[in-house]
């Protein structure tokens, strides 16, 4: 399992990155338009940061067993989540349009630990490694919760778009997409081929890389001033491809 926890991460860290560092050959055409850094920013979040608890984890269930799902987990603690609060945010904050300050560390982790799902997540990292156990009825609300979180993302995404945003961003949102579910998994699958025997673990982490663009980086768009109608364009347009990237990547694995 010690393998499992590192190879999966580390191999989908270099997708992350080779996802976010592929946008920048859209800047001269950002810059064609009169646009910058606020929509490079944008893409390089959803290019980069997959939906891999949502979708990966049902997806990753289905194709092995249920124990697989652990390699989600894996790849969201040491991945996809410090990617996203930690160089997300940044360029979010740096990028967007918004009132915050140059930053400096201090007022960057001051950003950091200001966010609630920094300090969810760390509640509940300490809870799982001190095996603290919510009261039931506790573990019920949140559950609910959490059953209405895809809802309530699905309807903020809906109502930032528009079928003049979709005319307008359609080829910028299709080759994000393409980068998203193409490339991003396959610098994964060869990274992976490279440094990982377990034919299992291979397979989810280029799986987890193959997932549509993550809904969560709708939170740091809305909050720093990126374009969130690109951004929400490129979601829905990264998911509806996905239905058919996966058999793609199904193939390769198989």
């Amino acid at each position: 399992m010690s393998g499992d926890f590192f190879s999966a991460p580390l191999v989908s860290n270099i997708g992350i990155v080779a996802g976010m560092l592929a946008c920048w050959a859209f800047y001269p055409w950002f810059k064609s338009r009169g646009w910058g850094k606020r929509e490079l920013g944008t893409l390089m979040l959803v290019c980069g940061l997959g939906n891999i608890i949502s979708l990966g984890v049902p997806l990753l269930q289905s194709i092995q067993d249920e124990q697989a799902a652990r390699f989600a987990i894996y790849i969201d603690i040491m991945a996809i989540t410090p990617m996203l609060w930690g160089v997300g945010l940044w360029i979010a904050i740096e990028w967007g349009d918004n009132d915050e300050e140059k930053q400096t560390p201090f007022r960057f982790l001051k950003s950091v630990f200001s966010l609630p799902p920094i300090w969810a997540f760390a509640v509940t990292i300490f809870m799982n490694i001190n095996d603290i156990h919510l009261p039931e009825f506790l573990q019920k609300g949140t559950a609910m919760l959490g059953n209405v979180t895809m809802s309530g993302m699905l309807l903020v995404v809906g109502m930032s778009l528009s079928f003049a945003s979709l005319r307008e961003h359609k080829l910028i949102a299709i080759l994000a997409s393409a980068i998203k579910l193409l490339l991003v998994p396959a610098v994964v699958y060869f990274a992976a081929q490279m440094t990982i025997n377990d034919a299992r673990t291979i397979q989810a982490a280029v799986l987890m890389a193959a997932t549509p663009s993550m809904m969560a980086t709708m939170i740091l768009s809305e909050r720093y001033g990126l374009n969130t109608e690109l951004l929400s364009t490129v979601l829905v347009t990264s998911t509806a491809l996905f239905f058919l990237s996966l058999p793609i990547w199904l193939w390769v694995l198989a």
